[in-house]
């Protein structure tokens, strides 16, 4: 082994571990979802919200602030305390990590600057990840406030949960969080490459299944914010039908498809056969290719894993931990993707 990747490897274990942590992250988030947890916290407050209510009164009070949010007059409004302290929990755990995070990220990056590991293009990469890591925590307290005040659709119809395309922007921004750790850890290990392909047949095919995946991954985040897993739970057709008529029922394809329950489900579900084929196909295609030796089998078993927990997760009404494991499986899956294309990547001197 190299004597600088020696030197280098508690810098990828660091990286490694941030790439653990940010997929709980998404896991925790994912629960925090499926249980109608977000918006029981109605105050963001970096150093003292790390503690929860010590007492009766604090929990009586929390309460109170929870009981002016209009998911509580419209959806909870039968809820008492032990109810409230339920949906409290995962939101609190859910904040926490992120904390966790925090300190997990910036601590080592201090001693390891100190000790001269990060420097040029490593500094600007570490640099980038943590400012990366405060615009996704700032883009979920964002979502989160807006689901504490009153908003109401175009037809004047109050709105209980935050927009989806919010809840799509902060997910969105999480993986790519992770894509950025992750592709530097590949470079460590691998040796830089940059996005761009080497020109070889393999290149190109990786990095549109790349873009396919992240397409795939925002259709998802619009199923999970419109809860639209929770209708037309049959498979592989929509209660009998390829395409039922409500998913045109605005007239409006960009409505029907980007802001209508049925319209997103129909495009996600079906994006995932194509998903599928396109990965399969390509990974097997191109399994000779340089780059592709390893990744190949990964992006197979990777995205068959995949469309099997989203037809598992649709036929059982969303259940809590197949939801959890698909969105987590779209992180595995993205960090495969990722192996192939810098596989396939152009070389970086230095």
């Amino acid at each position: 082994m190299k004597e600088e990747q020696v030197t280098m490897r508690p810098v990828v274990r660091w990286l490694i571990t941030g790439c653990v942590l940010i997929a709980c992250m998404v896991a925790i988030g994912g629960i925090t979802r499926l249980t109608g947890s977000g918006l029981s916290i109605t105050e963001w407050k970096p150093i003292m919200g790390a503690l929860p209510p010590m007492n009766e009164s604090q929990w009586n009070e929390a309460f109170a602030k929870y009981k002016l949010v209009p998911e509580y007059a419209l959806v909870n409004q039968r809820m008492d305390l032990e109810g409230f302290k339920r949906i409290f929990f995962w939101e609190y755990v859910h904040r926490n990590w992120g904390r966790l995070m925090g300190l997990v990220f910036i601590v080592p990056f201090a001693v390891f600057l100190r000790r001269g590991l990060l420097k040029g293009w490593l500094l600007r990469r570490t640099l980038a990840i943590m400012l990366g890591g405060g615009i996704v925590a700032s883009l979920g307290w964002f979502m989160v406030l807006s689901g504490l005040v009153d908003l109401r659709d175009a037809n004047g119809q109050l709105l209980v949960s935050v927009s989806h395309f919010r809840l799509a922007i902060h997910l969105t921004a999480a993986f790519a969080v992770f894509g950025l750790v992750w592709w530097t850890v590949l470079d460590l290990r691998e040796g830089r490459r940059s996005f761009a392909g080497d020109g070889g047949p393999a290149a190109g095919w990786m990095r549109a299944l790349l873009a396919l995946l992240v397409l795939q991954i925002v259709y998802g985040a619009f199923t999970a914010g419109l809860d639209a897993g929770r209708i037309y739970n049959t498979w592989p057709l929509m209660n009998g039908q390829f395409i039922p008529e409500n998913v045109r029922a605005f007239g409006d394809l960009v409505t029907d498809l980007t802001a209508h329950r049925d319209g997103v489900q129909f495009v996600h579900r079906n994006l995932a056969w194509l998903v599928a084929a396109a990965f399969m196909g390509a990974a097997v295609h191109h399994r000779r290719s340089a780059g592709m030796e390893r990744a190949w089998r990964w992006l197979v078993a990777g995205v068959v894993v995949q469309f099997t927990l989203g037809v598992l997760t649709l036929v059982t009404h969303v259940d809590i931990a197949l939801g959890v494991a698909h969105q987590v499986g779209a992180l595995l899956l993205l960090a495969v993707c990722l192996v192939a294309v810098h596989g396939t990547g152009r070389r970086v001197a230095g």
